[in-house]
Order: structure tokens, then sequence, then C-alpha cells
């Protein structure tokens, strides 16, 4: 084999690992298409409005008091958000008007639904005030 036969199939070679590398790359583009198409079908934006309800999570995760064992509320609050900033990150303020230390992720919040008895509690204070204040004492 001469070497101008030797550098033609040599560059043959390099043309056929090039059209591989080309190949395996498109499929990795393909891939991680399909990937971010089916990890979004399954998450959904949380954005929130100044004034809006909401619940935080209580810090640390997962941390279980003694108390109550594994019946620990995961969420605390209602929190009303009182500063959106940019990058998800939101400032609360207590339901009694005291601003939190810190602003949160909006991982962290969900949005509040008064439950039930928060209702019930509502209708009763509106209805019977004076059994309200009964109660209060």
């Amino acid at each position: 084999m001469t070497s101008e036969a030797y550098q033609e199939a040599m560059s043959i070679m390099n043309l056929d690992v090039e059209a591989k590398r080309a190949q395996a790359l498109s499929s990795l583009i393909k891939q991680k298409r399909l990937t971010v198409e089916s990890y979004n079908k399954r998450v959904r934006k949380k954005s929130f409005k100044m004034t809006d309800l909401v619940w935080k999570v209580r810090l640390p995760i997962g941390h279980k008091d003694h108390f109550y064992g594994n019946w620990t509320p995961q969420w605390e609050g209602p929190f009303r958000v009182v500063k959106v900033y940019s990058g998800n990150s939101y400032g609360l303020q207590e339901m009694n008007g005291n601003m939190t230390r810190t602003n949160i992720n909006g991982k962290f919040i969900k949005a509040y639904h008064p439950t039930i008895w928060e209702k019930y509690a509502q209708n009763i204070q509106k209805s019977f005030p004076e059994f309200w204040e009964n109660m209060q004492e």
C-alpha cells in the first residue's frame, strides 16, 4: 500500500468517525429534548402575586417534634406575600404584621387555602359574634 492510498484510506476512516460522532451528538440532543419534555409535563410553575396567602415549609425539613412525632406539621402559616423578587424569591409577612427575617425561595412555599374548620369558624364568627367573643375569653 502506497502512502497516498494509506492517506486516502485514513481520510475515509476519519470521515466515518466524524459521521458517527455527528450522529451520536444528534442522538444525545434528541434524548435531552425528550427528557426536558417529560420533566415539564409533571412540573407546575408556582408564582405568587403580592397579597397572596401562602404556606411556608417548616425548616429544617423533616424535623419531628418530640411531642407530635409523625404528626408534626410540615407547613406553617398563613403568610402574606409582600415583596416579589427576581429568581423566584419572596418576602413574607405574618398575619399579625411582623415581617419574616429572610426571603424564601418559591419552592418552599405553596398556595394557602383555608381548611373547612377555618371556614366554619368564620361562619360562626359572622353569625354569632357574641358567642365568638365568649369563646375568645
